[in-house]
């Protein structure tokens, strides 16, 4: 009996929190913030490890250590152009494209990409 009253003011506190407009705090998070995403893949195709990177509209971004200098394919959403860095900072060669991205890089790119910045099209 004591579960029922506990699940039942839990349920009860819940709805509130959803008619005052409270949101739960695991919905927001920065990828759900976020302008937009670049799909990058440690291989060719779209392929090996893949995962979005959110990004900000004209935000330079570093690419987690791991990828760093791993990216073999890229391609942000719909509605941005992106532009890859071989350094650091949104510095040094650069590539530049929009969807659906590229399936495969030119020498001196492929897995040379260090940070990215991104723009609303």
């Amino acid at each position: 009996m004591h579960f029922q009253k506990f699940a039942l003011g839990s349920l009860v506190a819940a709805l509130a929190a959803l008619q005052s407009g409270a949101r739960p705090a695991e919905a927001s998070t920065d990828a759900a913030l976020a302008d937009g995403n670049l799909f990058v893949c440690t291989d060719p195709n779209f392929a090996g490890e893949c995962v979005n990177l959110a990004f900000f509209n004209g935000v330079c971004s570093t690419l987690p250590s791991g990828l760093q200098d791993n990216i073999s394919s890229w391609g942000p959403d719909a509605g941005w152009l992106c532009i890859t860095f071989t350094d650091n900072n949104c510095q040094g060669p650069a590539l530049s494209g929009s969807f659906p991205g590229f399936t495969s890089l030119p020498a001196g790119i492929d897995n040379a990409i260090s940070s990215f910045q991104c723009f609303r099209t």
